[in-house]
């Protein structure tokens, strides 16, 4: 038996090496040797087993070869986020009908998927109408507690959103909310960090925002920079791709003592991470007024980082803890691919 992951170099961004090295070290700790490949070159048989971490690699190896034992990573809803990106012409309802098929041809012949959440089970199985969908639930991160960068100094007034632009990361919104701080709190600063360099400041610009900064950092420079900063955005809207999320942004927030600042709509926070006063928990339908007086209130609180600490101590302890997870992949592992 060989264990196959199939890992084109387009595939592998932050989050996904992550994910996929847990993967991985699931197998190694089994006793399995893992072989990674770029292009779909490799012969496989009945018994070997192929993990993919993107739909269209999965469709590409299945009617490739049909041998083996496949399984997949969902991370996010594909057809879904298209639209959202996309808008709702015909040739986009086209495509995310193209998309479902691919999607449904997945969960039906995948042995084992590997999901971020409890509500994206629940998601396919409403949507596709199966009852069975053979999943390990692993949320999405790549950060450890880092308590020496947890108890730097934060600068006073600063925020800071981390990560790509796109659509449902809600980003206008932020800068919306962001816009009535300063007027309220003109020593308030924003950053950005987002490889959308330009993107990001066209639209900075368009909202006529001052006091603000663009740039990107590696992942390997993140917890350092964002060390910084004493608030983080996450302001989601309510919609079905935000609710099955589990976005990297709290993890990486929560890493080096940033508090949150996130909407109420993503479900595996609702049920795994409870901060109490250390973060600001908006009400997603909550008017923007109303937002901003929430965080500035917030501002006049005196933070006890060390109780913060133990607070997300027990978070990284079980949600964002490697030997946990590890050892639920492994679990599935062997109750599904190991006979």
């Amino acid at each position: 038996m060989k264990i196959i992951f199939y890992l084109p170099p387009k595939s592998i961004n932050d989050a996904t090496f992550y994910y996929t090295r847990l993967i991985k070290k699931a197998f190694n700790e089994l006793g399995f040797k893992v072989t990674i490949y770029e292009t779909p070159s490799f012969k496989s048989t009945k018994e070997d087993i192929i993990f993919t971490i993107r739909v269209r690699d999965f469709i590409k190896v299945f009617f490739r070869f049909q041998r083996g034992t496949l399984c997949n990573w969902f991370q996010g809803l594909g057809p879904e986020e298209y639209v959202m990106i996309h808008g709702k012409s015909l040739k986009t309802k086209m495509i995310y009908y193209f998309f479902t098929t691919m999607e449904w041809i997945v969960l039906q012949q995948s042995t084992l998927n590997f999901f971020v959440s409890e509500k994206m089970v629940e998601h396919y199985k409403t949507k596709y109408r199966v009852s069975q969908t053979n999943g390990c639930i692993i949320p999405c991160y790549n950060k450890m507690l880092n308590q020496q960068l947890f108890d730097r100094e934060k600068k006073a007034l600063s925020f800071v959103f981390a990560g790509a632009l796109y659509s449902w990361q809600c980003f206008e919104k932020t800068l919306e909310i962001y816009k009535k701080i300063q007027t309220k709190l003109p020593a308030a600063h924003l950053t950005v960090l987002t490889k959308d360099i330009e993107q990001a400041k066209a639209l900075l610009s368009e909202k006529s925002i001052v006091n603000s900064s663009v740039y990107y950092v590696s992942l390997e420079n993140l917890d350092t920079e964002l060390s910084k900063f004493k608030y983080g955005f996450i302001i989601r809207e309510n919609d079905i791709v935000n609710n099955v999320s589990t976005p990297t942004k709290m993890n990486s927030y929560l890493s080096v003592g940033l508090i949150p600042i996130y909407t109420d709509v993503i479900d595996s926070f609702e049920k795994n991470i409870a901060l109490g006063t250390y973060a600001i928990k908006l009400s997603y339908s909550a008017p923007i007024d109303e937002m901003v007086d929430r965080i500035i209130e917030h501002n006049t609180i005196r933070i006890d980082y060390k109780a913060f600490y133990e607070r997300c101590l027990s978070i990284f302890n079980q949600y964002y803890d490697d030997g946990y997870n590890v050892e639920k992949i492994k679990k599935a592992i062997q109750k599904v691919l190991i006979k």
